[in-house]
Order: C-alpha cells, then structure tokens, then sequence
C-alpha cells in the first residue's frame, strides 16, 4: 500500500475515535515530520478524507474535520425548531430586528399578493451549540407589530400559535444554492467558499389558503442535508 494511503488510513481511524466535528487536523508540516514524510505526501493523504467527506480545507484555516449533515426533512408540518428538537439538537433563537416592511416586488408576483402589501419583518438568526447555523427573514402579513415584537426567542410557530392563536401548515418551498454575501458569511461564521442554501417558503393559516408567513431561510450547506417528503 502506498504511504500516503496508510496515513489516510490512520488519520480516518483517529477522525472516527479521538476528533469531533468542527476540529481541526494538526498543521501539514506537523503531520509530514510525525510520519516522516514530505508535505505532499501528507496532502495526498488528507485528499483521500477530502474525497471521503470527513476533512474539508479552509484556507488560512486548516484542515477541519466535517460536521455529519443534520438530516432536515421538508414536508407540509415542518418547523425549524421543531425538527431540530425532534432528533435531539438545541437551537437558540437570535432576533436580529422586527419591523414594519415589504416583500420584494419580484416575490408578490410569484405569489401573486398586491405590490406593498404591508407586512412585518422579523429577522432571526440560528445557532446550535453556539455555532450560527442560519439566517431567517420572515415576512409576515396581517399580524400586529406590537404582537412580534413579544417575541423574543425559540419556535416562532409555537409562539404564533400560543400567543396569536394561529396556526400555520407549509405550503410551497423552493431552494437554490448560491455563494454567501461577505455580511452572510460574518453572520454564519464561514468561509466564502463555502455555499448556502436560499430556501423560500409559503406559509398559509390552517385550513385556508391565505398567505400568513414568506420565509427566506439561508443555511450552511455543510451542516444540513435535505429530505423532501410528501
């Protein structure tokens, strides 16, 4: 076997048993002169866990050991919180601003809701362990600003539904990947190189079809993976 694949070898047998996700490998040359080898030896080896999807680089960083996906389903009841909660993952809930505003033109004509039509915006930031993990824009309609601006932190449903008596149900969700903004990577704590997830989502009051909630949800694509079910 060659050199390098038996330190990928050894290297993903310490990943598995001595690092957690988010860690970061020791340096290069600290590696090249623990094995006795050259640097681009030592690169090789770390293209093998690159390619494994246990390793990413970050440039000016390191070698970090990756986060396993957060497995995310998308259906007609799904909540952020909610699906956290339920596979045991702590969320902490930032709110970041609330305040009267408007959905983008561009967006009322995809919905087919009248240009201007008032609404509140209420910006929340997401965390898990600390970590930001997404940014949330909620555009909601014919709720009071004086009822948001009670809210303060954890699941904005359950406390639509608590405190509003309002209950919201999916409806269409649309998701693109794209490049972050240097303001969105200050604010999830990433790299540029790193992509997002836009994921925009129409949420109607239960058993209507009235528009309540447009959400425009920008996660790590390193941290969730999604499941789309019926």
């Amino acid at each position: 076997m060659a050199v390098y694949l038996k330190i990928a070898s050894q290297l993903r047998d310490e990943i598995q048993t001595r690092y957690r996700s988010g860690d970061l490998l020791p340096p290069e040359k600290q590696l090249a002169d623990r094995f006795s080898v050259n640097r681009h030896t030592v690169r090789r080896a770390i293209d093998e866990l690159v390619q494994d999807g246990l390793v990413r680089r970050y440039q000016g960083l390191g070698n970090k050991v990756v986060q396993t996906p957060i497995d995310y389903a998308l259906h007609d009841r799904a909540a952020f919180s909610y699906n956290l909660s339920r596979i045991g993952l702590a969320l902490d809930t930032e709110v970041v601003g609330c305040a009267p505003g408007q959905l983008p033109e561009s967006l009322c004509r995809r919905v087919e809701l009248a240009p201007a039509t008032p609404a509140v915006l209420l910006r929340t930031r997401r965390f898990i362990e600390r970590d930001p993990v997404c940014l949330i824009r909620h555009y909601l309609f014919d709720i009071e600003l004086a009822a948001l601006q009670r809210f303060h932190g954890g699941s904005l449903h359950a406390f639509l539904r608590e405190q509003c008596q309002l209950e919201l149900r999916r409806g269409t969700t649309r998701l693109h990947a794209r490049m972050p903004t240097l303001n969105e990577c200050e604010q999830l704590a990433i790299g540029r190189g790193i992509p997002v997830m836009e994921i925009h989502t129409c949420n109607y009051r239960e058993g209507s079809e009235q528009l309540m909630e447009y959400s425009i949800a920008l996660s790590r694509s390193d941290l969730f993976e999604y499941r789309v079910e019926p």
